[in-house]
């Protein structure tokens, strides 16, 4: 891989499942990437696995110059050198972004409670009402008993989008008391849209408003955005999913129908899966049918497979960009095996291999 960010990510993907031989080979070439953070960040990956290299990833990652990256590296270095901890700390602590100084403390907190109280103090500090409220959040994971500030801090937002996006991610930790207090100002909002957000995000907490959140998604205009949000409805009530799929063929633009149907999120059942693949096979561009076929690949079972839908499936796939279609192809792992053996997967990843020989 010739771009640094995607090589050092590559290896830090790859390092957990690298036998001792390999990882040697990974440090080789982590060692080989001139940019400074992404070295780093490669070999505090690999130091997971290899702690002889900690001194090496920690020497890297106090050569690094931005304050922000040099902070999170130190963090990651810090949960395998607990020693390094207030070096970690005095690196947070001279973050000039007050967002990213707060979220540096925050990481620094979880592997050092004692200074949870200065993350909270950083925290409070942040001017940017959204960056505050998710940043007092985050702490509220390990401090609960401001849980409360966190709501209120989520509640003041003045822009809708983020205020209904801030409830969201709050939800799952808030208590009943305060899940009211948070569905009270979901039903206050004036937007159908983010209305149905804030009402979406809270009710796997508060299923008694299921239907009121049913309700609230089925007003909403244009018709994909009100088949995202029955689907999301059908992660709790799966009776539904009929009336989803009903929406989702019913959108007359191929891109958002197509778009719609891969987004269907709980597994479809026998009868509508094959309804769905049907409706797919029926767009007419050709990327767009691979790009939401690909959206269904896992729920596909193998009974679904024969060779000639292998076939169909593989000319659709490869439409898509070469990145994703390795992805396709690692999904399909299962398929290859049961119509060709173990043989037929050794002989794609060859060819793979092979075909990216040519490239470079």
């Amino acid at each position: 891989i010739r771009d640094e960010y995607d090589r050092a990510d590559a290896l830090r993907r790859l390092a957990p499942h690298l036998p001792e031989i390999l990882l040697k080979k990974a440090l080789e070439a982590a060692q080989a990437i001139q940019e400074e953070r992404y070295r780093a960040n490669a070999l505090c990956s690999i130091a997971s696995h290899l702690p002889e290299i900690l001194p090496e990833a920690l020497k890297a990652a106090l050569a690094i110059r931005n304050e922000y990256d040099r902070a999170n590296a130190l963090c990651s270095i810090a949960s395998h050198l607990p020693e390094i901890l207030p070096e970690a700390l005095k690196a947070a602590l001279a973050i000039q972004d007050e967002k990213y100084r707060a979220d540096a403390l925050r990481q620094i907190a979880s592997h050092l409670p004692e200074i949870l109280p200065e993350a909270l103090k950083a925290a409070r500090a942040i001017q940017d009402e959204k960056y505050r409220a998710d940043a007092l959040r985050q702490i509220a994971s390990h401090l609960p008993e401001i849980l409360p500030e966190a709501l209120e801090a989520a509640l003041a937002i003045r822009n809708e989008y983020d205020r209904a996006d801030a409830l969201r991610r709050l939800a799952p930790h808030l208590p009943e008391i305060l899940l009211k207090k948070a569905l009270e100002a979901a039903r206050a909002k004036q937007d159908q849209q983010y209305r149905a957000l804030s009402l979406c995000s809270i009710a796997p907490h508060l299923p008694e408003i299921l239907p009121e959140v049913l309700e609230a998604a089925r007003a909403i205009q244009p018709e994909f955005i009100c088949v995202l949000f029955l689907s999301l409805i059908a992660s709790h009530l799966p009776e539904i999913l009929p009336e989803a799929l009903e929406a989702a063929l019913a959108i007359q633009n191929e891109y958002y129908r197509a778009s719609a149907i891969s987004e269907i999120l709980p597994p479809l059942p026998e009868t509508l899966l094959k309804k769905a693949l049907e409706a797919l096979l029926a767009i007419q561009s050709e990327p767009l049918r691979a790009e939401a076929f690909s959206g269904l690949l896992p729920q596909l079972k193998l009974s679904y497979f024969n060779f000639s839908l292998w076939k169909e499936i593989l000319n659709l796939l490869a439409h898509r960009t070469r990145k994703d279609l390795l992805k396709d192809i690692s999904a399909l792992s299962p398929v290859i095996i049961a119509l060709g053996g173990k043989e037929a997967l050794a002989a794609t990843a060859r060819a793979i291999q092979e075909v990216g020989r040519q490239w470079t």
